[in-house]
């Protein structure tokens, strides 16, 4: 697939927009969109992107053809992060501030369930059955765990300082440690710990790595972390989950997208305004393009 086959959609917190770009890191178009703009997801069928408006305690649903507001769920407090379940047309929103989850049924805009938590909660992650929903809070150390039908708490699971994000592997739940320098592997059906990765590139000391955002390849050997304060982004074997490389970025690099061909990620760098883009063959950046202010959240799209 060319580069130029997908779009790379960047949500800025504080300057309040989406910013448009081609595969190489050309801008093709700035949105104005609300206020503090942070978790985003795709419904690709649809033609959808949801975004989360943290200030406006709302949850928008955008056109990314046109770039054209289609309809606004509303009385949403908080809105951190989001994690669409297309085939049931759920979207799940963890509310900062707000110690809860909420579950939307996208199609009628009913909020179908409230789902309590501990305080701040962030990453949030739904079993490709949808008979599992698990939620990180960050202040309380749990991500919780909850029955995808009946929304009834299943059990927590305690991690290690501050999880942030989650992501799925096969039967593998991997969990971002932003303050415990790692990041921690969970066995879904079980909840066992499975294994940790834990972060130690030369010349940094252990509170300067604090991982936020998980990505892995199509074939989900590889998996990708950014690791915050230290300024650099991890690739992992997702198999053997042994460190391959750390890769030198931009300040406080927290987001991360891959394109559909899996040759490019972009690495968004919170405190320097710009995203890194990485040739993933290589495994070294070939570019950095200037993005909104501090932008948090980034999907590519067809």
């Amino acid at each position: 697939m060319p580069l130029q086959a997908a779009t790379v959609v960047i949500a800025n917190e504080r300057s309040g927009d989406l910013v448009f770009m081609d595969t190489i890191g050309d801008t093709t178009d700035v949105v104005p969109l609300c206020q503090r703009p942070r978790g985003m997801a795709q419904h690709a069928d649809a033609g959808s992107l949801f975004i989360a408006c943290s200030d406006d305690s709302r949850v928008i649903e955008l056109d990314i053809d046109n770039k054209q507001i289609k309809r606004f769920f509303s009385d949403i407090p908080g809105a951190m992060s989001l994690a669409l379940h297309a085939a049931s047309n759920r979207l799940i929103v963890s509310n900062e501030g707000y110690a809860k989850a909420t579950v939307l049924d996208i199609t009628t805009g009913e909020v179908l369930a409230s789902l309590p938590t501990g305080l701040e909660p962030d990453g949030v992650v739904i079993t490709d059955d949808g008979s599992r929903i698990f939620i990180a809070s960050e202040n309380a150390g749990l991500v919780h765990v909850f029955n995808g039908e009946t929304y009834q708490p299943i059990n927590t699971v305690t991690t290690n300082l501050r999880p942030r994000r989650l992501a799925i592997r096969e039967q593998e739940l991997w969990v971002s440690s932003e303050m415990g320098s790692r990041v921690e592997i969970f066995d879904i059906a079980s909840l066992d710990k499975l294994d940790e990765i834990i972060f130690a590139p030369r010349g940094f000391r252990s509170e300067q790595l604090t991982p936020v955002d998980i990505l892995f390849d199509e074939s989900q050997e590889t998996a990708f972390v950014a690791l915050g304060s230290a300024n650099h982004v991890v690739f992992i074997d997702a198999v053997t989950r042994k460190i391959d490389k750390y890769i030198l970025v931009g300040r406080r690099p927290w987001g991360l997208g891959l394109t559909p061909d899996g040759d490019r990620l972009f690495v968004l760098n919170g405190l320097s305004d710009d995203v890194t883009i990485i040739d993933v063959e290589k495994k070294r950046p070939v570019r950095t393009s200037r993005t909104g202010l501090v932008p948090h959240s980034v999907e590519i799209v067809r």
